[in-house]
């Protein structure tokens, strides 16, 4: 494993709720107490609801700068999302470790599971679940 500078937090953005942007800050805090340089999108600037008038390409480019140049992206892939789908090939082209989440019941994408740049893969019974599960790799990270 190479050492972390910097993470990219992934998940559906255009049909998301509250609830799981939330997790998505969940994780980036839990990220926080091991790791500096976190990025979460919708939290950057670039969210569907909060910052309608960010045009597309502006919002490729931004995630694709921040994608391309992370060292770990930690993905939701429980709710199907092109944009995540596209953020996983950018992760997988710059050589980036993946970590893939989603809970119990979801289906998954077998394109995003097979994935080789996956690293460790999450099915989270609960929210109490991913964080337990997200902290162990975490530490190991930490460790290299």
């Amino acid at each position: 494993m190479e050492k972390i500078n910097k993470i990219y937090i992934s998940g559906e953005l255009t049909h998301a709720g509250e609830e799981i942007k939330k997790i998505y800050e969940k994780i980036a805090k839990l990220c926080s107490r091991h790791f500096n340089n976190i990025y979460v999108p919708h939290a950057g600037g670039t969210d569907p609801i909060q910052n309608p008038d960010i045009s597309p390409m502006d919002v490729w480019q931004r995630d694709h700068r921040f994608v391309a140049s992370a060292d770990l992206i930690i993905a939701y892939v429980g709710q199907p999302s092109l944009g995540v789908g596209a953020e996983l090939e950018i992760a997988r082209i710059a050589a980036s470790d993946i970590i893939l989440w989603w809970f119990k019941g979801e289906k998954v994408s077998r394109m995003a599971l097979g994935n080789p740049a996956v690293k460790y893969k999450i099915e989270a019974e609960n929210e109490d679940d991913l964080y337990n599960k997200l902290e162990n790799i975490l530490k190991n990270y930490e460790k290299e």
